[in-house]
């Protein structure tokens, strides 16, 4: 027997977080830039008083993690974020550790209920109707599912509300997918994309959900298109990140303490590149970076980003994410460094110097 509670109601009673806008005024992200030909360019990333970003797959930390630093992000902070859960996640089950109880469990109440204590995080069932009522004020779409399957239905939905006209407002999509997909028919990826394997040919599903972006994106100039898109490529994901929602679960706090604290820093190239494993707090601060970023190589472009380290001992001090003392996530400066395009940077900033004096 299942009982299911509404996402607006907490599960014990608890009332929804108030999402009323700060008092203090917050910049708009709009800057000038000049690129490679001299030509100045101006884009907007969030306008936090006008966007409303989608998050989706936030079962998985790398959504959470995605949606709470939307919230802190000097660039963000202030933007509506709409934090989409499965309508599973609020049905309740029978107690597995007890056969005789009567009171049904829910294994989900204490991620909702972090989600929700999260300010300008509204969390929703994707079959609620405040989620419908959400949608023709979406500007931006994130889709972090950590497993591919669940990350192709969650872009073949996406897909289909583009489609349905239900997104009017759409410029931006951001979609997680997993390094290797360009090197199936090489080790180790080749292992990995075995079909015995949990999900069936996995890189096949990562590969197939960028497609159908790739696919539906309009085509043309990206500063002239309806919306664009960028994927972001990962290795395999671990550590769990200083948001609230892993605090719900002690034993998966500690699992990846230190890869947390060591891995601090990222290396990030286009295409397909790299072997190794990606920091879930980095994959989501790069993945929220793709939108506030105000760069037009970002634009319809997909990356391969994993994690880089040790960092030296003096920024190892002090932090352990078991005890709740946690590095600080990556800056945007850093992301700008690492995705600006190899030798751009002297090719713009190169100055022939004045002739020696004779």
């Amino acid at each position: 027997m299942n009982s299911s509670l509404s996402p607006a109601s907490r599960v014990r009673g608890r009332k929804q977080t108030s999402f009323a806008r700060p008092k203090t005024k917050v910049s708009k992200t709009t800057r000038t830039f000049r690129g490679r030909k001299g030509a100045c360019v101006t884009t907007a990333g969030i306008d936090t008083k006008r966007d409303v970003v989608l998050v989706l797959g936030c079962l998985d930390r790398t959504a959470q993690c995605s949606a709470e630093q939307l919230s802190m992000n000097e660039k963000s902070q202030g933007a509506r974020v709409v934090s989409v859960f499965p309508a599973q996640a609020f049905e309740g089950i029978k107690n597995p550790l007890d056969a005789m109880a009567k009171e049904l469990v829910y294994p989900n109440e204490k991620v909702i209920d972090a989600m929700n204590e999260i300010e300008y995080v509204e969390v929703v069932s994707d079959e609620s109707k405040e989620f419908q009522k959400a949608l023709p004020n979406v500007t931006a779409v994130i889709i972090a599912d950590e497993f591919a399957p669940n990350m192709l239905k969650s872009t073949e939905n996406v897909i289909s509300l583009i489609k349905d006209n239900k997104l009017p407002k759409l410029k931006r999509v951001v979609g997680l997918s997993h390094i290797g997909i360009d090197r199936r028919d090489q080790d180790p990826y080749k292992m990995m994309n075995r079909k015995v394997f949990r999900g069936g040919a996995i890189l096949d599903r990562w590969s197939d959900a960028e497609e159908l972006i790739k696919a539906t994106a309009p085509k043309g100039n990206p500063l002239e298109v309806k919306w664009t898109y960028t994927i972001v490529r990962v290795g395999d994901l671990r550590g769990n990140g200083p948001c609230s929602v892993v605090y719900g679960d002690a034993m998966l706090t500690l699992v990846d303490n230190a890869f947390d604290v060591r891995m601090q820093d990222v290396d990030m190239e286009p295409g397909d590149k790299f072997d190794g494993f990606t920091k879930r707090l980095s994959a989501a601060c790069v993945m929220n970076r793709m939108l506030t970023s105000t760069k037009v190589s970002v634009l319809n472009q997909t990356f391969s980003l994993i994690s880089v380290g040790p960092v030296p001992r003096d920024r190892r001090k002090g932090y352990d994410v078991a005890k709740g003392r946690s590095p600080p996530p990556i800056r945007d400066e850093e992301i700008d460094e690492a995705v600006q395009p190899k030798g751009e940077e002297e090719e713009q900033g190169s100055v022939e110097g004045a002739p020696v004096p004779t």
